[in-house]
């Protein structure tokens, strides 16, 4: 403080400690911060360098209050971390509502520790067991198949449509399967090594979680799609790059696609709410159960 006063004063400004003291805390409090260090029995004051701006933790408060996966407990409190960071002027403006058309919010509050466990077990190269759940009409999770044990080796974590899914070899299945992260209780690390690492040499979780609709499996086809034009966006947001695109040289308002896709239920399903804009092109089998699929769901309001 002594070596404050000493430069004000060479600036013609006269002002006691209280007042010092004042100024700091109305500079803390309009989010410029002033931090006193003691160093040897004297007070140094500095301003430090924010590590967010308050654009930034915005962000930040908005994708916690929106992601699925967390309990409306444990969104509260990281949203309260995060504003920790700012100052008290700045959490004024992180004081508001973000508008997410009454977002449904896990009612599962182990997602997290789920989570610790599975990359404990990909970091020790380990095998895990845990039981799976599922929804009952009574809205509570009840053990799947009896409460039997599943025995996985784990590889990759994706986030889907909101949740959380493991990636992992079926031991004895020896197939690739996904599992919702909130829907598995009771994992435990087995510490032995990880089965099927022959097939996650040539594995690529982004282009898995590309193909399958819903994290819901099915057999890898290349399915050729003609649509109108104005639909082109909705295939280049769903596949991106991986979508191949080229015009339909018969009709200028048409474009061809071609998708990998694991086919399934929910993928026919996508392509139903496009209407009348799409029609499948081949091959002759996805044509055929797309048909099936359309007629069986008709039949219930037929009868």
């Amino acid at each position: 403080m002594p070596q404050i006063l000493a430069f004000l004063e060479k600036k013609d400004i006269f002002i006691d400690r209280r007042t010092v003291y004042t100024y700091f805390k109305l500079l803390n409090y309009t989010g410029f911060d002033i931090v006193s260090v003691r160093e040897k029995g004297d007070c140094k004051y500095h301003h430090p360098q924010r590590i967010f701006d308050i654009t930034e933790l915005k962000f930040l408060i908005d994708s916690i209050a929106a992601s699925k996966f967390l309990t409306e407990k444990k969104s509260k409190e990281l949203i309260d971390k995060v504003k920790s960071l700012a100052s008290d002027y700045d959490n004024a403006a992180l004081n508001r509502s973000v508008l997410l058309g009454n977002r449904v919010k896990s009612i599962n509050n182990t997602v997290l520790e789920n989570l610790d466990s599975i990359y404990a077990a990909i970091a020790d190269n380990s095998k895990i067991t845990f039981q799976y759940m599922r929804w009952n009409p009574q809205h509570k999770l009840e053990y799947q198949k009896g409460g039997k044990l599943y025995s996985v080796s784990p590889y990759a974590v994706s986030l889907n449509a909101d949740n959380y899914y493991l990636i992992a070899y079926d031991n004895a299945a020896e197939l690739l399967k996904h599992y919702r992260i909130d829907k598995m209780k009771n994992i435990n690390l087995l510490h032995e090594a990880r089965e099927g690492k022959k097939i996650f040499k040539s594995f690529n979780p982004v282009d898995y979680t590309l193909k399958t609709f819903g994290m819901y499996g099915g057999r890898e086809e290349t399915v050729s799609i003609e649509c109108s034009n104005s639909l082109v966006g909705v295939f280049i947001d769903r596949f991106g790059y991986a979508a191949h695109l080229r015009p339909d040289f018969d009709n200028a308002d048409k474009t061809i696609v071609r998708i990998s896709v694991n086919v399934s239920p929910q993928f026919y399903a996508w392509l139903f709410a496009l209407g009348t804009g799409v029609k499948i092109l081949s091959p002759d089998s996805v044509i055929n159960e797309f048909i099936a699929m359309t007629d069986s769901v008709l039949k219930n309001y037929r009868n």
